[in-house]
């Protein structure tokens, strides 16, 4: 059976190949048979006019049939004339039109019928005397010639409409989508075995998308563009859905595929892959995709650039539904190519309007993995909408127009993160979401320093949607969210001061309170206003919970300033002992911590200057923590804090935060190593007094310089020897000790 199936698909595959001499002949057979029957049935048929209208032999005899050869010529310039014309001039900007026209078998029939029928009439005319074929003239003139004449009109208005570039969108949809569905009967899976037959089936589908292809290049017009982006995703989409019933030939990688243009840039791994995956078709018709929108978005058809990525949705969402992993993949790959190119694209020329309207697609992209609860498909899309963002962040300093698509992002994600929340997913998988979100526009390693403040404070779209999102979670009672976004619009208060951040806050809220859904112009989207949030009642409420944060994040701030002038201090040291050199990085990084400092610091008449026991006691810890490496981490602040309420638990966050500065400007005023060690032993002989020589309290202090020196990954010499210093200074009769196991300090009896 599958010999006879093999022999069958050779058959219509040689009636393509040879479709112009078969026709000939079939028009030819046709003729000349027909001429016969007519011929044997001639008497009788004239036997019965005769009797039926009264005529005679003369009546007959006196019928001009010279005219008839005059007529045919008449006829077959009407029709070539016209075939002539209507093809080449639509050839011009359908390329492939030629190459439908002569397989198509109304037009060779027809064609072939005039030129032959023709020919037969003027044979006729000049030998039906001598051979007695009176009837092939009457056949000619009367049956052959009317039915070419009454088609002629039909017929140009068929070419006409064929040759019509939507027609032959269509024309060339309906022959690839054809052979999809051949390729899953019963007859064609059989003669797969032959890879004869596996190549032509190939060449035959990437073929054809070639010219949907190469008529997507030359037509300008919009609405055949759109039917080809249209029928291309229709061919991907049945192309998956029937994929599965295919011979598993079909997908092996033949010279055909090796040598097609698309695959030519490949290398063996790839094709391995390709092969493994069976998914050489789909990346054709994805890189074709690409391609189109790199064409699109350079000739400014922006709605019909939108279109592609709005086919990758319908394509992606077919893919789910036939649970296709690895062509979710591919179309995740092509949604991030082509937000390459529209980035790429922005920076060159100063427009961002194909970004707008790309990521309104993607985020559907992503609703539709929510909505089938695909959560890592969702974590990626979210990631890559970060990654891009940051990008964008990054560059909209030369180009403030793309503040705006870091605020389009921002809203797309803003919608994805209220149906994830109607979707009822977990608490971790929302806020690990949420924390991409509030990542939108702080690109990792980038100094906000030189970004506009207008941009940074009132201005800020980006935050201004993060401030929407927090309304939807306190209209819906998850205020953990909501404070989640709080404390991140927190960390603008490093760039600004108390009253000025206020200010902003005050300023987008109000913006909150008055903005409609609707915007007074138009966009690619309409007039959709993407700052709006209709949770308007939760204002107050948003605004006590940031304010009350803000008071923590303060005394936060004040305290960790501190720190900053250390690190100030040491940047500063180092430059003095390079000659005044310093690298970019380092110089860099002082401006961004005098900046910090600037907006934070306190006035001098503010703090009070009178030096205390516990400013000793503070002195030593800074010593220990910073002046021993020259670095302090988080846990060595928290080591200092809780030292300081432990010898001063009455104390507060302020009164820390004063002491601990009256310390560090101590620190930093002893210019030199030899001042800052001296001043560190006389805090030493100070704390003794202080404790009445209490070998406890005086243990505990140590055990405190341990503990910081401890929270380090690596103990620094300086370290023990400042502790040995104070065990010796205070007469402790223990010993400092390292653990070979874990390589941590410890107090030996």
């Amino acid at each position: 059976m599958n010999n006879f199936y093999i022999k069958l698909v050779q058959l219509t595959q040689i009636q393509f190949k040879y479709r112009n001499l078969i026709s000939f002949l079939i028009v030819v057979f046709g003729v000349f048979l027909s001429d016969m029957i007519f011929y044997s049935y001639y008497p009788q048929l004239i036997g019965v006019i005769n009797n039926s209208f009264g005529l005679g032999i003369s009546d007959h005899m006196n019928v001009d049939l010279t005219f008839a050869p005059e007529i045919w010529g008449g006829v077959l310039a009407l029709v070539l004339g016209t075939l002539i014309i209507v093809i080449a001039i639509a050839a011009e900007s359908t390329p492939k039109l030629m190459d439908l026209f002569v397989k198509d078998w109304i037009s060779l029939i027809y064609v072939w019928f005039l030129i032959l029928a023709s020919l037969h009439s003027i044979v006729i005319m000049y030998y039906f005397e001598p051979l007695g074929r009176i009837s092939s003239v009457i056949l000619n003139t009367y049956i052959y010639l009317f039915i070419a004449s009454i088609l002629a009109v039909p017929y140009i208005f068929y070419i006409l409409l064929y040759s019509k570039t939507s027609n032959v969108v269509t024309t060339i949809s309906g022959m690839i989508q054809s052979y999809i569905l051949e390729m899953k009967t019963p007859r064609i899976k059989a003669a797969m075995e032959k890879i004869e037959v596996v190549e032509e089936y190939q060449r035959n589908i990437m073929a054809l998308l070639d010219q949907l292809d190469d008529l997507l290049s030359f037509v300008e017009f919009k609405e055949t563009q759109t039917e080809i982006v249209a029928e291309i995703s229709k061919i991907i989409q049945l192309y998956v859905n029937e994929k599965k019933y295919f011979h598993l030939n079909f997908f092996h990688l033949t010279p055909t595929i090796k040598n097609n243009a698309t695959f030519r840039t490949y290398t063996e791994t790839q094709y391995q892959e390709m092969a493994d995956s069976s998914t050489f078709y789909e990346i054709k018709v994805f890189r074709l995709l690409g391609n189109s929108y790199i064409k699109m978005i350079q000739n400014d058809r922006y709605d019909i650039a939108s279109l592609i990525p709005a086919e990758l949705v319908d394509i992606g969402r077919t893919c789910i539904d036939v649970k296709d992993e690895i062509i979710i993949e591919n179309v995740n790959i092509r949604f991030n190519t082509l937000f390459r190119f529209a980035i790429k694209h922005a920076y060159k020329n100063n427009e961002p309007r194909n970004l707008y309207n790309l990521a309104f697609h993607y985020s559907n992209m992503i609703q539709v993995y929510a909505k089938a609860n695909m959560v890592d498909k969702t974590k990626y899309c979210y990631d890559k909408f970060k990654f891009y963002a940051n990008d964008i962040y990054k560059n909209a300093i030369n180009n403030p127009s793309l503040y705006f698509i870091v605020d389009t992002l921002t809203f797309e994600l803003r919608k994805c993160q209220v149906l994830i929340h109607q979707l009822d997913w977990s608490e971790e998988d929302q806020l690990f979401l949420l924390n991409l979100v509030l990542q939108l526009d702080n690109p990792p390693g980038f100094s906000k320093e030189d970004v506009d403040k207008g941009i940074l404070g009132g201005n800020n779209g980006t935050r201004r949607i993060q401030i929407g999102l927090a309304l939807f979670y306190l209209s819906v009672d998850k205020n953990q969210y909501a404070e989640k976004i709080a404390l991140d619009y927190l960390d603008d208060i490093a760039y600004f001061d108390e009253k000025t951040f206020k200010g902003n806050v005050e300023t987008q809220c109000f913006l909150l309170s008055i903005f409609v859904s609707t915007f007074w112009e138009d966009t690619d989207r309409g007039n959709l206003n993407i700052y709006f949030a209709p949770e308007k009642e939760q204002i107050q409420v948003f605004k006590d919970l940031l304010y009350k944060l803000m008071d923590e994040r303060i005394e936060e701030l004040e305290r960790d300033v501190q720190y900053l002038s250390l690190e100030v201090d040491k940047l500063i040291r180092k430059r003095q002992k390079q000659e005044g050199y310093l690298s970019d990085t380092d110089k860099d990084k002082l401006e961004d911590l005098q900046r910090k400092i600037s907006a934070r610091d306190l006035p001098e008449e503010e703090l009070d200057r009178v030096w205390l026991p516990i400013h000793d006691l503070l002195y030593s810890l800074i010593c220990i923590s910073f002046f021993a490496d020259q670095e302090i981490d988080e846990s060595e602040k928290s080591g200092i804090f809780s030292t300081f309420r432990q010898f001063s638990p009455d104390t507060n966050e302020k009164i820390f935060n004063t002491g601990f500065s009256i310390a560090t400007n101590k620190f930093i005023e002893l210019e030199t190593d030899e001042e800052r060690e001296k001043q560190y032993k006389l805090s030493l002989e100070e704390l003794r007094n202080e404790f009445n020589n209490d070998e406890v309290k005086l243990i505990q202090v140590i055990k405190s310089f341990i503990e910081i020196a401890n929270a380090d990954e690596y103990i620094h010499e300086n370290e023990i020897l400042l502790i040995n210093e104070a065990i010796k200074v205070w007469n402790i009769k223990k010993s400092l000790d390292k653990d070979e196991n874990n390589d941590k300090l410890f107090l030996n009896d």
